[in-house]
């Protein structure tokens, strides 16, 4: 009764919209003894991709109506027992999605009809039940090959490893099955995901604290990353490179004592300031660049003091020198003045003589 309501509103539909029938039911008819599977696929592009999807459709009718698929022995895997009862749904549902490859119906037709591929196929119970059989032979031996990649997910290759099995056992129809191994490898799967993440952040920070001098904080990052599970070529290669930058700045401390001594105070605190900047943890630096400057302080003074000592006496020499000119100079122009005064007397004296005279 619901087939021929459905076949009455596709016949009403076409008749409204003005678009010809296409039929519903297959144009021709299986052997007796058979199971068919009937689809229809409309044309929208390549033809044989549409007549693909109409033998999948097909497939998928034809499993529907063999009814529930029986197993003809007990087979027990990691995830599902399967007896004499009907499969589960899961089963039966991966099943479906791998029919097109494990079955061969011995009997299929197709054609297109109005701009629609259909495809008829026919087969028997015990060609499904031999697929059947084949499909849990197989879904066996995928869970066998990710059980065991699941087991073997160690060292550098865990994660691939890992992801092989969760795809086979995702294959296998295993994601929404009760049992726990897809769940505990996609749980493992996860926590590594997080581990990486981890770790590239710590590569991040400990990269960004080596290079701004700050080693023991860094030493301390390369601690935490090893109780995330930092490997331990990686935590030895980290603390080499901290020792190693502690050695270089050590280095140039010494270098810079040198310089000190030899009383090159410039030089010397330029190497102190690259220890420093190499080892901001280093407390030796701070000191030594504070006594470098009071000292290169003090001797610049001490500079200071004897210039101030050769110039002044100098200064003082060539003022007092010039005081005496000054003065030597001044004493002679008040002799010629006084003796040119005497003149002048002595001319006005004699002058007025000659006048007196009769």
């Amino acid at each position: 009764m619901t087939k021929t309501f459905s076949l009455a509103a596709v016949f009403f539909l076409c008749s409204c919209t003005g678009m010809r029938s296409v039929q519903v039911q297959p144009p021709t008819s299986v052997p007796s003894g058979m199971v068919s599977g009937y689809g229809v696929e409309k044309i929208s592009g390549n033809p044989e991709r549409a007549r693909q999807a109409a033998y999948l459709r097909a497939m998928d009718d034809l499993l529907t109506h063999s009814g529930p698929v029986v197993v003809s022995k007990t087979v027990q895997d990691q995830i599902t027992v399967i007896d004499l009862k009907p499969a589960s749904h899961t089963l039966e549902s991966t099943f479906r999605l791998r029919a097109s490859r494990m079955l061969q119906p011995s009997f299929e037709r197709s054609g297109i009809d109005h701009g629609f591929v259909w495809v008829l196929l026919g087969t028997t119970e015990e060609e499904i039940q031999r697929g059947w059989q084949q499909f849990v032979a197989w879904r066996a031996e995928r869970v066998d090959q990710a059980t065991k990649l699941f087991q073997e997910a160690k060292g550098p290759e865990r994660v691939e490893l890992l992801k092989a099995s969760l795809s086979l056992l995702e294959d296998a129809g295993a994601a929404e099955d009760p049992g726990m191994l897809y769940y505990q490898v996609k749980a493992a799967l996860d926590t590594e995901f997080a581990r990486i993440t981890q770790l590239e952040r710590f590569q991040r920070e400990f990269r960004a604290l080596t290079d701004n001098g700050q080693l023991v904080a860094a030493q301390a990052a390369v601690e935490q990353a090893q109780r995330a599970g930092l490997d331990q070529a990686s935590y030895e290669k980290c603390m080499m490179e901290l020792s190693d930058r502690r050695t270089q700045a050590m280095q140039l401390i010494l270098a810079g004592d040198d310089l000190f001594r030899e009383e090159h105070y410039k030089e010397a605190r330029a190497r102190y300031e690259r220890a420093r900047k190499i080892d901001q943890d280093n407390d030796l630096v701070a000191n030594k660049i504070a006594t470098v400057d009071r000292y290169e302080h003090e001797a610049r003074a001490r500079n200071v003091r004897e210039t101030v000592g050769v110039v002044v006496p100098a200064a003082t020499r060539t003022l007092t020198e010039y005081f005496e000119f000054k003065r030597e100079e001044e004493r002679r122009k008040r002799e010629e003045a006084e003796r040119a005064a005497q003149e002048e007397k002595n001319r006005s004296r004699q002058a007025h003589r000659r006048h007196q005279r009769p």
